[in-house]
């Protein structure tokens, strides 16, 4: 956690959520923008309210719209444990398991790239008859930082 130069990590990430929007030739508007550009400020989950409170035009149906809209194009990952919201690293990947190790402590999220546990799993739920729509792993502790001041 912590691993990257967050500024460059910024860069980068934005740079991608434009390829990733013309690719998929949908509008990546300011407000979108704005709350992509919250969202990566640093890597700790964001709720919906969080947020808002750093919009300046704080109006909720337009930001709940621009985060769904974040999430449907894989540029941001719902992170269900906490009812939030974090940057994806790869989202030209294009509809991968979001594998979140969660610090339960400070809210900060690592995301890991997927791997034949996951595909395991889901040649296990095939197996026994079950069609999964959508797998979301979330890991919860403590990151390095807190683990270390507990």
């Amino acid at each position: 956690m912590g691993l990257c130069q967050h500024q460059d990590c910024q860069k980068e990430a934005l740079k991608l959520a434009e390829q990733v929007c013309a690719a998929l030739k949908v509008r990546f508007t300011e407000h979108r923008r704005r709350v992509f550009e919250i969202i990566w400020q640093n890597h700790k989950a964001l709720t919906a309210a969080d947020i808002m409170q750093e919009m300046e035009n704080k109006q909720p149906p337009i930001t709940y719209r621009a985060l769904e809209f974040l999430k449907d194009v894989g540029l941001v990952h719902y992170i269900v444990s906490l009812n939030a919201y974090v940057g994806c690293l790869h989202p030209k990947e294009g509809g991968h398991v979001g594998q979140m190790l969660i610090c339960t402590k400070c809210r900060t999220v690592t995301e890991l790239m997927p791997n034949s546990v996951l595909e395991g799993l889901d040649n296990e739920a095939h197996r026994v008859g079950f069609h999964p729509a959508q797998v979301h792993v979330e890991m919860l502790g403590l990151c390095d930082g807190c683990y270390g001041k507990a």
